[in-house]
């Protein structure tokens, strides 16, 4: 059933927002992430490995780390979580990016109850497939049931320690600004960009550049999270409004499986000074100065 604040029987490409349901004294709202709180600089996108359990307990680093929900179930099957398996100092991010098959097999209930168990510090939840080469009617309704489980997971997370960082999806203007208007309505600040398409599909960084410097001209107050990019050369060309950055660059950058631990540890902090300066540095597309304020 569609969340009751979002009203869908409209033209194309356009969604009403039901007020009564935006957050007030009377509603207790949704579990956000935001500026404020929400994760910066490098994040190391983790699996269920030796190698990288090792790595991140005892660092003396403090540690941001990402986990596929398929990595969470794995743990939880194990009876792990978030506090359990990672040290007090790691800052823990759950995503459902996952592979097609895998989202087809989980229903919002599944993953709700696999978060509520886990116990992150932020999840990204209610990942839907959206192509360009997709029907037109088939991305809406995805970006669509994408907001509806990112809202519903939410509410339901509103007395939980895991606060939601929303997925923004869309191939065209008219698509995001679903995501946009959704985000104004109930006080977004700060959302994740999958980028990681761009470079196994061959797509390339000039067009993740331009894609962003778009996404930044539509929506200048949004902070992004982008996965898929780690290479601070590359991160110092984007938008300022990219303050965080998920990959796995960092295994080969801190050498993982080739020297000692305490080496290891060493070679991520380089690694970490020169994401942090190069992330939210960029030039401001000149386009976005004249949208400031406008992102429904």
């Amino acid at each position: 059933m569609m969340s009751a604040l979002l009203q869908t029987n409209t033209p194309p490409f356009q969604v009403e927002i039901d007020s009564t349901m935006i957050p007030n004294e009377k509603h207790p709202g949704f579990n956000l992430a935001s500026s404020q709180n929400a994760p910066r600089g490098p994040i190391l996108l983790t699996e269920k490995q030796r190698a990288h359990t090792q790595f991140h307990k005892g660092s003396p680093n403090k540690l941001t780390v990402l986990l596929r929900i398929t990595a969470v179930r794995t743990l939880l099957n194990q009876d792990e979580t978030a506090d359990s398996w990672f040290d007090d100092d790691v800052e823990v991010i759950t995503t459902t990016t996952v592979n097609d098959e895998i989202l087809s097999e989980l229903d919002w209930e599944k993953e709700l109850q696999l978060i509520q168990k886990f116990q992150p510090d932020f999840h990204i939840p209610c990942d839907y497939p959206v192509y360009e080469n997709d029907d037109p009617d088939i991305r809406r309704h995805r970006i669509l049931k994408s907001l509806e489980g990112m809202i519903c997971i939410a509410e339901k997370l509103q007395s939980s320690k895991t606060r939601i960082i929303p997925l923004l999806k869309g191939t065209t203007q008219q698509e995001r600004q679903l995501c946009y208007k959704v985000f104004d309505h109930i006080g977004i600040e700060y959302c994740v960009f999958y980028g990681t398409q761009y470079f196994t599909a061959n797509v390339g960084f000039n067009q993740l550049l331009e894609d962003l410097r778009t996404v930044v001209s539509e929506a200048p107050e949004l902070e992004i999270m982008l996965i898929g990019l780690q290479s601070a050369r590359r991160l110092k060309q984007l938008p300022p409004q990219i303050v965080a950055a998920a990959g796995q660059r960092w295994i080969d950058k801190v050498q993982l499986r080739e020297v000692p631990w305490k080496e290891s540890h060493r070679l991520y902090e380089p690694m970490e000074q020169e994401m942090n300066k190069a992330l939210g540095q960029g030039q401001m597309p000149i386009t976005a100065w004249s949208q400031r304020g406008v992102t429904a």
